[in-house]
């Protein structure tokens, strides 16, 4: 399967995306869920780009305690290029939520001068620019949900995130389960089940599985 939807390749033909792919010496690989797929110090000089299922970044303190950094879908991007410093002292792994599959591409074949001085390959650099853009800001928005001081607050937060990323006339869906929605939120996963609970009873949250809608408005819920 080519990564011809990937952003990295956006704007470049199936023919020269089939010859860049074979440039950059790519790598692809199938993983099963649940899967470790690399170590941060394994990405000083990889990339990953999503060809098909999810993938989550994790990150283990020195207590073992996880919180999930990001979950990057089929068509995304993970590597240490496009995410946060990390200290010394914390575990962080990229892990497969689905089974997947996984292309690996060396970032010095990307950025390396191109002796043909080819169109092709400075868009896929181009391309690499808005990716670390884009990325800046899912990493604000990050901030902006692990900023608010209640569990309800954080899920409004998140899920207000997820509906502006639903294409309209689609029923925005959380990518994780609770489990790893609590570990995402940085919050008690019994604390958040109830939470829930509460939002559903209350007539704010109607969930079905991960389907899910809001019913509030700007008016009815500033979070900050």
């Amino acid at each position: 399967m080519m990564p011809l939807d990937n952003i990295l390749f956006k704007g470049i033909n199936h023919d020269d995306c089939l010859r860049m792919v074979k440039c950059f010496n790519a790598d692809c690989r199938k993983y099963k869920s649940g899967t470790c797929i690399a170590g941060f110090d394994d990405l000083t000089d990889r990339l990953g780009i999503i060809l098909s299922g999810t993938v989550v970044i994790v990150r283990y303190d020195i207590n073992g305690v996880r919180t999930i950094i990001e979950s990057v879908e089929k068509g995304g991007v993970f590597g240490t290029f496009f995410t946060y410093n990390i200290l010394r002292r914390s575990s962080v792994e990229v892990v497969s939520e689905t089974d997947c599959e996984v292309m690996f591409v060396h970032r010095s074949e990307i950025t390396k001068r191109c002796e043909n001085a080819c169109l092709c390959h400075t868009q896929v650099v181009e391309n690499l620019l808005k990716i670390m853009s884009e990325n800046t800001v899912r990493l604000n928005q990050r901030i902006d949900v692990l900023s608010q001081r209640t569990i309800e607050d954080r899920l409004i937060s998140y899920l207000q995130i997820v509906e502006d990323k639903t294409p309209e006339g689609k029923t925005p869906q959380i990518p994780f389960s609770t489990t790893a929605l609590s570990d995402y939120l940085c919050v008690n996963r019994s604390a958040l089940q109830r939470q829930i609970t509460k939002m559903k009873q209350s007539g704010i949250l109607t969930i079905s599985k991960r389907k899910f809608r809001l019913h509030i408005s700007n008016d009815d819920h500033n979070v900050s």
